[in-house]
């Protein structure tokens, strides 16, 4: 995450006002090997609305390049909305635990398709096993 606080202080360090123009501070960014996302990013963060009193701001990679997924504060931060999610009892479970009946039905199924590939196969071949 990308801190005003932290944009700042290496503008200072540079001798670059925060309210200077946007080629410069770019140029600062950069010479600090910041990528071009997280720079926009900066300028962003600099700008932002002070009635919002937001500080930070996720960058680029981590909304498109990661396979996480988006907590919904950061979706609340990133959009400017209120985002809530409803989780239902039965999303919260991660899986269902299979109960004794359905192991048994699964364990009788396969003995009855395996009776009757072998008496398939008895048929088929003519073997005489009695």
């Amino acid at each position: 995450m990308i801190n005003k606080e932290v944009i700042e202080k290496i503008l200072s360090i540079n001798g670059v006002a925060p309210t200077a123009a946007d080629e410069e501070i770019k140029e600062v960014l950069l010479s600090a090997k910041w990528n071009n996302e997280d720079v926009d990013t900066a300028l962003y963060v600099l700008r932002e609305n002070k009635s919002s009193h937001e500080q930070h701001v996720d960058t680029i990679e981590h909304v498109f390049r990661t396979d996480s997924p988006l907590h919904p504060d950061t979706i609340s931060a990133l959009l400017g909305v209120e985002v809530e999610v409803p989780l239902s009892p039965e999303a919260r479970r991660p899986y269902r635990a299979s109960s004794y009946l359905d192991v048994i039905l699964i364990v009788a199924l396969a003995t009855v398709l395996a009776g009757c590939t072998i008496g398939f196969i008895i048929w088929y071949t003519g073997a005489d096993i009695l």
